[in-house]
């Protein structure tokens, strides 16, 4: 794809200015789906369909390059991209059009799409060098926009941030973080939450810890529902008490495309209703000195997830669950040698391909 430009009369008139010593300053660059007539006269693009982002000018002798960049994510409307149009301002007349560019093969620009295209347009802003190109901030990314960003990428470390909050506005405070985690959050909960807490969708370098400093400081009577995150989320001395509103469905720690680490929490369920710890979907849960009562099932694994039980706990740690251990289509399961077999359950099932291992033997 080539494109050609053409100068408006009122732009060549401008160019005579920055010759003189006068600063170029583009206000915009626009994309356009018509075809302008008699280019020289024209005032604007006949039908403009998107403004670009302007980034900053390369100068050299009496040659400036100006970078644009063309992005569809945003784009209402899908066009035929046929012509770019270069705006600036002249210190009489105010903003002009001052260069046309026509590409010599239409483009279909699909809204909504990830096309992203980059032009470089090439302006001689003065006859005897030194050449002067000011850009309007209009759509320009600018080092205070970018510096934040290049800094945690750079980054050679994973910072910790600590911070303190009631259970019940656990669910609030998740909601402020961005998706992209470049800090480990330590999050330490106190009080009795009755709602479902959802971690979704999180990502990066950083981290979730949730943590109480005594067992029984912080008690949920609902699931944590831990879903595509590739994060990981720890918990510490998290007690689950799951209410008389608990059925077959209703679980402590639900981790579905996503991998989440247990240690010293006690999950509890309701007369033999409700479900201990799940792992699905390619998830992974491990769980360290945990202690499992009165479940439907103490944990389940399916569609490729895997759960691992270790600790050094008595065997009172593991009771009045109807199933101990739960596994359908693909489901894995890791028992450290001091765990009991059935978790304190009557028996374990398992469901199409699955594993139990314990001490390395299949169980």
């Amino acid at each position: 794809m080539n494109i050609q430009g053409t100068y408006t009369n009122k732009g060549l008139a401008l160019t005579a200015k920055t010759a003189a010593g006068a600063c170029l300053r583009v206000t915009r660059v626009v994309g356009g789906s018509g075809h302008t007539p008699d280019i020289p006269n024209a005032a604007a693009l006949p039908e403009i369909r998107q403004t670009l982002a302007v980034g900053e000018a390369r100068c050299a002798g009496n040659t400036a390059v100006l970078p644009v960049t063309l992005a569809a994510v945003e784009l209402g409307a899908t066009y035929t991209l046929t012509e770019l149009g270069v705006y600036a301002e002249d210190p009489d007349e105010g903003e002009i059009l001052y260069c046309v560019y026509r590409l010599d093969e239409p483009m279909t620009i699909q809204a909504g799409s990830d096309t992203v295209l980059r032009f470089y347009l090439r302006q001689t802003v003065s006859k005897d060098g030194g050449a002067r190109v000011r850009c309007s901030p209009a759509g320009l990314i600018t080092e205070s926009d970018c510096g934040p960003v290049r800094r945690k990428v750079l980054a050679t470390g994973v910072p910790s941030r600590a911070v303190t909050i009631p259970a019940s506005e656990l669910q609030a405070y998740l909601n402020t973080l961005p998706r992209l985690l470049t800090e480990h959050h330590v999050i330490t909960l106190s009080g009795t939450h009755s709602d479902v807490v959802s971690v979704k969708d999180f990502y990066g370098c950083g981290g979730l810890t949730f943590r109480a400093d005594n067992l029984g400081d912080c008690v949920f009577t609902k699931d944590i529902k831990i879903t595509n995150c590739s994060i990981p989320v720890c918990m510490q001395k998290i007690k689950w008490e799951l209410d008389e509103t608990a059925s077959p469905y209703r679980y402590c720690i639900l981790c579905e495309r996503s991998a989440v680490y247990a240690e010293e929490c006690s999950l509890n369920g309701h007369a033999k209703a409700g479900r201990g710890a799940e792992a699905a979907f390619n998830s992974s849960a491990v769980l360290v000195n945990c202690a499992f009562h009165d479940l439907e099932s103490a944990v389940r694994t399916y569609f490729g997830g895997c759960v691992e039980v270790y600790g050094e706990n008595l065997e009172t740690d593991y009771s009045g669950n109807a199933v101990g251990i739960y596994l359908l289509k693909g489901g894995f399961v890791l028992l450290g040698n001091s765990i009991p077999d059935t978790l304190g359950g009557m028996y374990n099932e398992k469901n199409q391909v699955n594993a139990i291992m314990k001490d390395g033997k299949f169980i």
